[in-house]
């Protein structure tokens, strides 16, 4: 596989029974044992004034990282059964903040894709990542988050 493959992304966010779409255009690859995804999104969708982020996801079994770079600037850790710290900046905020990741599951979406399965690693798409963590800050709990990012090719 090529690196840069372009890509059409889905991420669904659900928190306390709200539920969040977003679209974005992205590439992803494989390197070095682990599966990267980026895209750019706007730092705030209802004003494309307000700059945007480059986001990238890396992946390996039982473990993601996510690293925003831009107006906003964030690192999560995502590891099932052990509690991450990372930290979120905004021009108006910054907070270290804790995952405790219950769940991460990458699921092919075809059977083709199921087939194309090399050491945890996707070789084909569709597929998606899941994962659902507790968000603490300051030791106190800010919420349950279950997030499904979906990969298809670019049409």
């Amino acid at each position: 596989m090529s690196d840069g493959n372009k890509v059409k992304i889905r991420l669904e966010s659900l928190q306390d029974g709200n539920v969040q779409e977003h679209l974005y255009n992205g590439e992803w690859f494989r390197k070095s044992k682990s599966l990267f995804i980026r895209y750019i999104e706007p730092a705030d969708p209802a004003n494309p004034q307000a700059g945007e982020v480059r986001t990238l996801l890396r992946y390996r079994p039982n473990e993601l990282s996510i690293v925003r770079r831009g107006v906003i600037e964030s690192e999560q850790l995502f590891t099932p059964g052990r509690r991450q710290r990372g930290f979120y900046y905004t021009p108006l905020m910054r907070f270290a903040l804790e995952t405790d990741t219950l769940k991460l599951d990458l699921v092919p979406g075809s059977a083709a894709a199921e087939a194309g399965v090399e050491d945890g690693l996707p070789t084909l798409l569709p597929f998606s990542l899941e994962w659902e963590y507790d968000m603490l800050v300051s030791d106190q709990m800010s919420g349950r988050f279950n997030i499904r990012l979906y990969l298809q090719e670019e049409q």
